[in-house]
């Protein structure tokens, strides 16, 4: 017995030493080389023609008011568009629905299957303090495009078009029927998306790939990655609101009882804080993210995310604990978004409520995550309202012929990068596509960098015109090589 007791450490720690050798070769037989970015010698008229159209769509203040809705500058921005690519308007056959959004039709050599690509004409709002350029000059300098909408989505619509009207001038006909979509107010969340899905719905019209925004081309998406990533967006998580309510007798502040409606809700919102009732998993999708990503990654880093057959359990444990954006791939986030309570300073409130923002993942979809709140509420005997609430989308199945087209097409025009399923961590209008298409995919054909992204919805939003003939590039292959 007492030799047993020295055998088992041993051959556990045997073990261990073992599978930290295996993960190590592994770890330095993974190590990716950066490939350099192909150098585009984009011919001079030719970028100050990129340059001049999309300056003139963004040059249009289309900002979407859910409450107000104007569809004078929606109309303004589609004569522009009109100006700018004749020949697409000319060929396609053209739908404008209530809401101002539009539907073209390219009719294709043979009918039996489609392609939908998708862009927002809205945009956000943009006060012109600490523009370095006014934010709809649509002013061209330094190599860039500058204003709001440039990257979300603009300059995606501009891709799309210029590159059909390229074609249509060449005289290609496409093999199946090309669609191209545009909403007006996907940043309110309004009905331009759902009025378009259910008119194909009626026609019974499902394309074999839709492609909406959500992923880019991003330098710079995990540390010490290397390499660009093509992060092909295939679920988008859900959106709630909750109302969290607690209620009392009120009084007065001078003679204060215990476990005022307040205090419970601080107590609630430490509970949430420090005892999240959310389960966290790393679903497949995410796993292939960090695979795809590992061998570029450094060492440390290549030796934990290149080895998730070891270090998986471990990663799903830390994650959540140390990263925000970790934390939000591997579970349903929680939010505290807003707060009230009495409207005088010296009376306890009868009533005192806050706003809880969840995005449900899969894992714990919108019913579940609801209950997990409502659990933890009921034990400071609070009451919960749900505001909005809409679930997570189905899993678009990355090993579809759609996907793989998708996967050639990036590889084509973008040979320098990685290319990975991603999860969606907002919203977008694609979504209610979902309904007609399997193969709805998230993702713009742009190059972005980490300080890029911050600028969407922020100042000094920009696009590099290289990246916009990129792109154009892309939505060429994409629609000459559709079957």
């Amino acid at each position: 017995m007492t030799d047993l007791i020295w055998i088992i450490p041993l051959v556990v720690g045997s073990l261990l030493f073992v599978l930290l050798a295996i993960a190590l070769v592994r770890t330095f037989r993974a190590q990716s080389v950066p490939i350099p970015r192909p150098i585009r010698n984009l011919d001079p008229d030719r970028e100050q023609m990129l340059a001049e159209k999309l300056g003139k769509m963004i040059r249009v203040v289309t900002i979407a008011d859910k409450d107000h809705p104007d569809p004078a500058p929606f109309l303004e921005l589609q004569q522009v568009m009109a100006s700018l690519f004749p020949k697409v308007f000319a060929t396609m056959e053209k739908t404008v629905f209530p809401s101002g959004s539009l539907l073209f039709r390219w009719s294709g050599a043979s009918r039996e299957n489609s392609i939908l690509l998708m862009a927002h004409q809205d945009v956000v709002p943009a006060p012109a303090e600490g523009w370095k350029h006014p934010p709809f000059s649509g002013e061209y300098a330094d190599g860039e495009v500058h204003g709001r909408g440039t990257f979300d989505t603009k300059g995606t619509l501009f891709a799309f078009f210029q590159a059909a009207e390229e074609l249509i001038d060449e005289g290609f006909i496409p093999a199946v029927d090309v669609w191209l979509a545009s909403s007006t107010d996907e940043e309110v969340m309004g009905r331009g998306a759902a009025e378009t899905v259910r008119w194909l719905r009626e026609r019974n019209i499902h394309p074999a790939l839709v492609l909406d925004e959500g992923g880019a081309i991003v330098d710079g998406v995990l540390p010490s990655v290397r390499r660009p990533m093509a992060l092909l967006g295939v679920l988008e998580k859900g959106y709630i609101d909750l109302r969290v309510v607690a209620r009392s007798h009120g009084g007065h502040s001078s003679t204060p009882p215990k476990n005022t409606p307040l205090a419970r809700l601080a107590k609630f919102v430490v509970d949430i804080e420090k005892h999240s009732p959310m389960k966290s998993r790393m679903i497949r999708e995410v796993r292939d993210l960090f695979a795809n990503a590992a061998p570029s990654m450094g060492f440390a880093y290549r030796f934990l995310f290149g080895n998730l057959w070891l270090f998986r359990p471990l990663l799903t444990w830390l994650l959540p604990k140390i990263n925000p954006f970790g934390g939000a791939l591997l579970s349903t986030t929680v939010a505290f978004t807003r707060a009230g309570g009495s409207e005088a300073n010296n009376v306890i409130p009868s009533e005192a409520w806050l706003v809880l923002n969840l995005r449900p993942h899969p894992i714990q979809p919108m019913e579940a995550s609801i209950a997990a709140i409502r659990k933890v509420a009921g034990r400071r005997g609070l009451e919960v309202e749900i505001l909005e609430a809409r679930d997570t989308t189905p899993i678009v199945d990355s090993h579809s012929p759609a996907f793989g087209f998708l996967v050639d097409t990036v590889r084509a025009v973008f040979p320098d990068v990685l290319i990975s399923p991603y999860v969606i961590l907002g919203g977008t209008d694609a979504r209610h596509y979902q309904e007609i298409c399997e193969a709805t995919i998230r993702f713009s054909p742009l190059r972005v960098t980490n300080a890029d992204l911050k600028k969407m919805h922020g100042l000094n939003e920009s696009i590099p015109v290289d990246v916009v003939d990129e792109a154009v590039s892309f939505y060429r292959h994409l629609i000459t090589h559709a079957r």
